[in-house]
């Protein structure tokens, strides 16, 4: 179980907020790029024939001699696209099994407000990009989107910004990409910047602790576990300052790269309590009310 019944009756009180407006097939409770039906006024226009007659504002036109039109906001649901990063660096150090509960607090949240999720992983199976997971949008579809979730292993090697093309690319609708990785990608720089949709986003960055503070000591050999290259290192103070130098500045550029796309940012310790602690962070940012 990758929520506890305490979490989702937490979650059921909450919803995510995004930070622009959605396009989207169905109604909901989010503000759209369309006109629509709501109580809540937009704009004027002019009327043309054809017009609903009760939308003409009969004092403007009194007082300005133009026939105008109420025009209203349009309230759609939020289409959210949820995409994990399962490839083999995610298996170290708790990683995966971080990513998989902050994946399913986010699909969560999303199914509670009656909103759409579209869960992804990459890389899927037999080769491909992406696996795609069940779509729903009640929290009736709960279940189903945890045992998918539950059935991921992090294996093998995918380029992100494929994958996230893979995701958003010629879809009808426009929401928020909430992407769940450790960035551990050669083109890292490329995914965030394709992820810019139009109405937010999220990037929950994901590192271990042995990998925010490494407490190596000597001759070591390092192998890279998706290309399985070697290299041996001797480490000293020296080599663990300019360590921790390129890890901050890899960490800032990340959080800088997401909010020039107009998505939020948040840095995500591996380990049991990473949800509890990332739902704080995100009240407290707003991201989620």
């Amino acid at each position: 179980m990758l929520l506890s019944k305490e979490m989702r009756s937490r979650l059921d009180r909450l919803a995510l907020s995004p930070r622009g407006r959605v396009q989207a097939l169905w109604s909901g409770g989010h503000a759209s790029v369309r006109k629509g039906e709501s109580l809540d006024f937009a704009d004027y226009r002019p009327y043309v024939p054809g017009d609903d007659f009760r939308k003409i504002d009969h004092n403007l036109w009194a007082r300005l001699g133009q026939v105008l039109i109420r025009q209203y906001e349009a309230e759609e649901e939020l289409p959210l696209r949820l995409a994990i990063d399962s490839s083999a660096s995610m298996s170290l150090h708790q990683k995966h099994g971080t990513a998989l509960r902050l994946a399913a607090m986010i699909a969560y949240l999303t199914l509670s407000g009656g909103d759409r999720v579209q869960p992804v992983s990459t890389p899927g199976p037999a080769g491909r990009v992406v696996a795609i997971g069940p779509a729903g949008r009640h929290v009736s579809a709960w279940p189903v989107i945890e045992r998918w979730l539950e059935g991921l292993e992090a294996v093998g090697r995918a380029p992100l910004s494929p994958a996230i093309r893979s995701l958003i690319g010629g879809s009808p609708t426009r929401g928020p990409v909430v992407l769940i990785s450790d960035l551990f990608d050669d083109e890292w720089e490329r995914a965030l910047d394709s992820l810019f949709v139009g109405a937010g986003g999220l990037v929950l960055h994901v590192l271990a602790r042995e990998e925010l503070s490494p407490g190596f000591a000597g001759d070591l050999r390092l192998r890279d576990i998706e290309m399985g290259s070697v290299v041996d290192i001797s480490t000293s103070q020296q080599v663990l300052s300019t360590y921790r130098t390129s890890l901050d500045q890899f960490v800032t550029n990340a959080a800088n790269r997401a909010r020039r796309a107009g998505l939020d940012y948040l840095l995500v310790e591996a380990g049991a309590d990473a949800a509890e602690k990332s739902l704080r962070a995100l009240l407290s940012a707003g991201v989620v009310r």
